[in-house]
């Protein structure tokens, strides 16, 4: 990978310079991204910086003392994110097709809820406003809900739970027929975590994953049957 960093005191062209060479580089057919650092934080001109390099740039990533974080030019899956998240909890808000993980659905009138896939909801709440904000008691009754309820899945559809989609799955959880424990693909004889968070495999993948670096790893002096933990640092 080619990297170049444009540096000086401020105010003497930095973002002018590195905007004028990421759009000449894109035009010469290269995939730009862009890393910027600010003292300060991304409101005001720095945030106004990176909004154009957004325009141009394939990503665009930025870090300060106070907050970090990613953009991408291009949509990337829920897969691709969640490793990214140091999270205990995760909230999604929007995507409606995202089918792996429980939902509450906010519903203007009655029967407003067909199109979101009411069988994957933990709750239906009425809409609200910044003018009519949603109660303290029904903030502390989500937050309850979701510590208690909330899960998500690998979002493979690899059919190992013995249904089509991870969707059917999730609204057999919902509705208490089925349990997070049973998908199949989270409890494979290998696991992979990606900065702490466990990634899902395909069962066969995984199988076969994981005969091939044992097969490797019986080739080494000091092996012997058993747990095999591997740890890559990148």
């Amino acid at each position: 990978m080619k990297a170049i960093a444009i540096v000086g005191k401020k105010k003497t062209g930095k973002t002018t310079m590195g905007l004028a060479l990421v759009k000449k580089l894109t035009e010469k057919g290269y995939k730009v991204g862009v890393l910027k650092h600010s003292h300060h934080g991304f409101d005001g001109a720095e945030g106004a910086d990176t909004e154009e390099y957004k325009k141009i740039a394939s990503c665009v990533a930025a870090y300060s003392p106070s907050e970090s974080f990613v953009s991408w030019k291009q949509e990337r899956t829920v897969q691709d994110l969640v490793p990214l998240m140091n999270a205990d909890v995760i909230v999604m808000e929007g995507g409606n097709k995202v089918g792996w993980l429980p939902r509450v659905i906010m519903v203007r009138e009655d029967n407003d809820d067909k199109e979101f896939y009411p069988e994957l909801a933990l709750k239906q709440i009425p809409a609200c406003s910044p003018e009519n904000p949603p109660s303290d008691e029904l903030l502390e009754e989500l937050a309850d809900l979701v510590m208690d309820k909330g899960f998500i899945l690998p979002g493979l559809n690899c059919g190992a739970c013995g249904r089509e989609f991870c969707m059917d799955f999730v609204a057999d959880i919902i509705a208490g027929k089925a349990r997070v424990s049973g998908c199949q693909a989270m409890k494979t004889q290998m696991s992979v975590t990606c900065n702490g968070v466990e990634l899902g495999f395909n069962p066969f993948v995984a199988d076969m994953l994981s005969a091939g670096i044992t097969a490797m790893l019986k080739q080494l002096k000091g092996y012997v049957p058993g747990d095999i933990e591997i740890t890559i640092k990148n």
